[in-house]
């Protein structure tokens, strides 16, 4: 898998990842009441607007989130549904209905407390008891989110890879079955690329409301990159396969001007040796133009000696010279070539 898919995979992921943060406008009006009127008992005035938004910003990040406002508002009421608004200084002791003096608590530990005091230790529980229910719900919200973000990239990646690896088995670099095998392979790497991209994103972004919003404002923009960064990958496949097969002529075509070079080499070489051949022939034939001829029969047979002797330095032996016993012709024939 090539590092454009892993890329295409984890942006694509990205920008379709929704994160969204419920707002006060967004309740219903029996939802809102609990922020307006939890904690605060009958004949007593209802928090301010201003109140109760602090009252809903108590509730955990990840537990008042979701892919949208409906379902966002669903998760905050199934949160609070067990929940008391209880105070930390108790009403009947002067304590006010003030968010700051307000904690969302279970509600059987509310009211077993009674009108007691809410100790260190017990905020100090609820306080870490917050940061654990905002980190579950953000894993959770992430969870729920890797399976489309699986979905997108295996589709964000199986068609390139399909490409390359088919102009690869057209290249003559693979077989078929290997191409099938590798596409699946990336194929799976893409939806593993995009199920981490969009499990971590949703997980930040549900723990973080900023970054959720940041990210509902990038999507656009991150959409555009996704969909230039594929047809980038589109036109480089194609490009790297005509630079491999250029490479691919090119090197078949090194090794016939190799093999032509080998052959002219040893054409060269045994001419060469001919030419020696030639030249030294010459040169024997010219010592025997030039030997000196003695009369009579004695003469004869030390030019007839003197002659095979030159042959056989040329490698030749007299072959059926009429003249030896046995032999009908004369001549000298190579002994071997």
């Amino acid at each position: 898998m090539s590092n454009d898919s892993e890329r295409n995979s984890a942006v694509n992921a990205a920008a379709t990842s929704k994160v969204y943060h419920a707002k006060f406008q967004d309740l219903s009006a029996g939802a809102a009441r609990k922020f307006y009127r939890g904690g605060v008992r009958s004949g007593e005035p209802s928090r301010t607007y201003a109140q109760a938004q602090k009252m809903l910003n108590k509730v955990p990040p990840s537990q008042r989130a979701g892919t949208n406002a409906e379902n966002a508002t669903r998760n905050i009421r199934d949160y609070l549904s067990d929940k008391d608004a209880s105070h930390v200084k108790p009403h009947s002791k002067g304590g006010s209905n003030d968010p700051s003096n307000i904690k969302w608590e279970n509600a059987k530990d509310n009211r077993a407390r009674g009108n007691k005091d809410m100790s260190l230790q017990e905020q100090a529980k609820l306080g870490a008891k917050w940061h654990v229910d905002n980190l579950t719900g953000a894993v959770k919200a992430g969870a729920k989110a890797t399976p489309m973000g699986a979905a997108i990239g295996a589709v964000t990646t199986a068609p390139f890879s399909m490409l390359s690896n088919g102009l690869r088995v057209v290249r003559g670099e693979m077989s078929e079955g290997e191409a099938v095998l590798e596409t699946l392979k990336d194929t799976a790497t893409g939806g593993a690329v995009g199920a981490a991209s969009a499990f971590t994103i949703t997980t930040v972004a549900t723990l973080c409301p900023p970054i959720a919003m940041a990210l509902s404002a990038v999507s656009p923009a991150l959409l555009a990159v996704g969909g230039a960064g594929m047809v980038y990958e589109f036109f480089h496949i194609l490009e790297n396969h005509k630079e491999a097969v250029n490479n691919y002529y090119d090197s078949l075509t090194k090794e016939d001007l190799k093999r032509l070079q080998e052959i002219e080499d040893e054409l060269t070489y045994e001419h060469r040796k001919n030419l020696d051949f030639l030249a030294e022939e010459d040169a024997v034939n010219e010592q025997i133009k030039n030997r000196s001829c003695e009369p009579g029969i004695e003469g004869a047979a030390k030019r007839y000696l003197e002659s095979v002797a030159i042959a056989k330095s040329l490698g030749a032996m007299p072959n059926n010279s009429k003249h030896l016993p046995g032999n009908s012709q004369q001549g000298f024939l190579p002994t071997n070539s």
